[in-house]
């Protein structure tokens, strides 16, 4: 299996037992071994059973992933995948949760002694969690991100970013592979470009912005999550590792900053966990605080139409069906360009495309530093500029 380095206490703050980190362990190579094995029988019975009749029957319905998905739910080989596929997503959580539950009253106690703190935590307690949130437990996590146990509550901040480097262990120790990604982009698009001041929407525990804070050490870093949980554990992280970050709690539809107040907005995977209607909003919200000459970077899941085999739509999809990410497939369908347009984006300052995601390649004989490597799996991104100079 893909193996990666594990989390020190310096880069999340919970230290499982040996008894956690090994389930924990089991967890994470369970999913590996969904989208590597169990995902390749099905491949197979896809390749040598269902592709096949459909096309002797219709080609049409052969590339209709809607019809081929149907007929693979009569297979055995992906009803096996399937169903691991939301078992290994529980796993993650019930593993980590006994970390959690163990270490929540320290992680309490030390955000309580936060002193003379570098960065900020704004909190509203009486901000409305937006309805797509509060529906479901996005991602199968229990309480999804907004939902506090006791007052003053880390718990489902610990919990996401733990469990969140178990789904994804090659995104880093910090989990901020996605944040190195959209950098590489922007960086990619406008070389020179120096943000001042910057906002990550759906910032989760800030890991999105450590690779921002290393690249632009003079820029000032927002972030806006209507998840306290993850804003407590985000803010008590950062100023562990002394990087300044002001963290408020709110909608990214309604922030409540001035116009014009940032030179850079970006968003790292939170679009598909949004509902359709919510997607307009957010990107008009995003061009009022952009200053003139300012970018907006998304990075994202790709639209199934860029993806060519249709097998791979229907793995790809599977997360809205098996993970509780239902909006997954809408936010794919849409069409960004008009959406940005009708936000106020000039169509010629947008450029749509893909960012590589970022694979953290640990220390090893072959290789005795840590490095980062692009993966071959590229995600949607795009860059969004408004007209005006730079002041």
């Amino acid at each position: 299996m893909f193996d990666t380095a594990d989390q020190t206490s310096g880069d999340v703050l919970l230290q499982p037992l040996l008894d956690e980190r090994s389930r924990q362990t089991f967890a994470k190579h369970l999913r590996q071994f969904v989208f590597s094995s169990a995902r390749g029988a099905a491949h197979r019975a896809y390749e040598q059973r269902v592709a096949p009749a459909l096309a002797a029957a219709s080609p049409a319905d052969a590339r209709d992933r809607n019809k081929v998905r149907a007929a693979l739910l009569e297979q055995p080989e992906y009803q096996f995948f399937s169903d691991l596929h939301r078992i290994s997503q529980e796993q993650i959580w019930s593993s980590t949760a006994d970390t959690v539950e163990r270490e929540a009253s320290r992680l309490l106690q030390e955000f309580s002694q936060i002193d003379k703190a570098e960065g900020s935590l704004q909190l509203h307690p009486e901000l409305e969690i937006p309805r797509y949130l509060r529906a479901m437990d996005t991602h199968c996590m229990p309480g999804s991100y907004h939902t506090e146990w006791t007052d003053g509550d880390l718990a489902n901040g610990a919990l996401y970013d733990r469990g969140g480097f178990l789904y994804a262990p090659g995104g880093g120790p910090r989990s901020d592979g996605a944040g190195r990604a959209s950098l590489a982009f922007l960086q990619a698009k406008r070389p020179d470009f120096k943000p001042r001041r910057i906002l990550d929407l759906g910032c989760g525990t800030g890991s999105p912005m450590l690779p921002f804070a290393e690249a632009f050490p003079a820029a000032e870093l927002h972030g806006v999550d209507v998840g306290a949980p993850l804003l407590r554990f985000g803010h008590l992280r950062a100023e562990k590792l002394g990087v300044p970050m002001h963290l408020r709690q709110a909608d990214a539809a309604a922030t409540g900053y001035p116009d014009g107040h940032f030179d850079l907005i970006t968003s790292h995977i939170m679009f598909h966990e949004t509902s359709a209607a919510a997607v307009p909003k957010i990107l008009a919200e995003s061009f009022r605080l952009l200053a003139a000459g300012g970018a907006l970077v998304v990075l994202d899941l790709p639209n199934a139409a860029f993806i060519p085999d249709v097998f791979q739509q229907i793995v790809f999809d599977g997360d809205a069906h098996y993970n509780n990410e239902h909006f997954w497939m809408r936010m794919h369908d849409l069409d960004w360009g008009q959406q940005l347009q009708l936000a106020g984006f000039a169509k010629e300052a947008i450029e749509i495309g893909f960012a590589p995601m970022q694979i953290y390649a640990p220390p090893s004989s072959a290789n005795p530093q840590a490095d980062w490597k692009s993966g071959r799996f590229g995600l949607f991104a795009l860059l969004a500029t408004k007209p005006g100079e730079p002041a």
